[in-house]
């Protein structure tokens, strides 16, 4: 079972959303046609209502915008499977290919290794990838071995059940992985939290400098980043260079800590792309 949210921006009113100034007003109908559907991609034990604050924002501005739940990570719904950064990029990836304006895919922490396989994947559809405080990994590295070369004294963020693979964000570190988030929105966040499967931390990414790196990437900085401090984030991107970059203090979840800023910086990318040359 594949579920999200996506919002149309014909479906949404300007007077629900608090930012439309900073950001535009509505389109016409002969400039949505070429504006970009966005989709954004959730971080480990999170789901796409991580992206619940900034998907109105996206629609009034114009652009189309849905952040899918990967697979498994829906409570009481699909298993997750058993290669799950491949299945993951499978799953976007056919979305991408469905879309009928030119795609932007944004991640969050753990989605970065998804979007950049999507790119792998998919690279004539795929008009910018956005990284948001997440993780830019060249071909064969993965997330657990790039936070212990980067950080090997850090205090876990989560455990690991070995009889089932498994990992859990340990009560704990919610603090640290929202430092600047409001209250309420981490009690969200603990709330809706499930388990993700180590292999997502464990397995290399695949990707390739003909189709990964033929499309164009951005990356968001988070400044108050506690999980994924910004030395990690700026020594990614001189491995990988990204333009535009921007920067934004924001702890590690962007989507819940600076909401408003951060879909004005997806909307500036978004108007970045070639649309007819990222529609083929």
């Amino acid at each position: 079972m594949d579920t999200g949210k996506s919002v149309q921006p014909e479906n949404v009113r300007q007077e629900s959303v608090g930012n439309l100034d900073e950001i535009g007003n509505f389109q016409s109908q002969n400039e949505r046609r070429r504006m970009a559907h966005i989709i954004m991609i959730h971080g480990s034990w999170s789901g796409g209502w991580m992206w619940d604050r900034v998907i109105p924002i996206l629609a009034a501005a114009g652009h189309s915008a849905e952040a899918p739940t990967l697979l498994g990570a829906d409570p009481g719904g699909t298993r997750f499977p058993s290669r799950p950064i491949a299945a993951w990029a499978d799953q976007i990836a056919a979305r991408v290919r469905k879309a009928t304006r030119p795609v932007v895919l944004v991640a969050q922490s753990r989605g970065g290794l998804v979007i950049s396989e999507v790119a792998e994947r998919v690279p004539e559809r795929v008009g910018y990838l956005v990284y948001a405080a997440a993780f830019l990994l060249p071909d064969g590295a993965s997330l657990g071995g790039t936070i212990q070369s980067a950080h090997p004294g850090a205090a876990p963020i989560f455990s690991v059940d070995t009889a089932t693979g498994m990992t859990a964000v340990l009560p704990e570190a919610l603090e640290k992985i929202y430092s600047k988030t409001p209250a309420h929105w981490i009690e969200v966040a603990r709330a809706k939290q499930c388990l993700e499967p180590l292999a997502a931390i464990a397995t290399p990414i695949s990707v390739s400098d003909e189709r990964f790196g033929s499309v164009p990437r951005a990356y968001i900085e988070a400044t108050e980043d506690q999980v994924m401090p910004l030395t990690l984030q700026r020594s990614m991107q001189a491995r990988l260079p990204c333009d535009p970059v921007y920067t934004i203090a924001s702890d590690h979840v962007l989507p819940s800590s600076a909401p408003d800023e951060l879909a004005r910086r997806i909307v500036e990318i978004a108007n970045r792309v070639d649309h007819p040359a990222r529609l083929r």
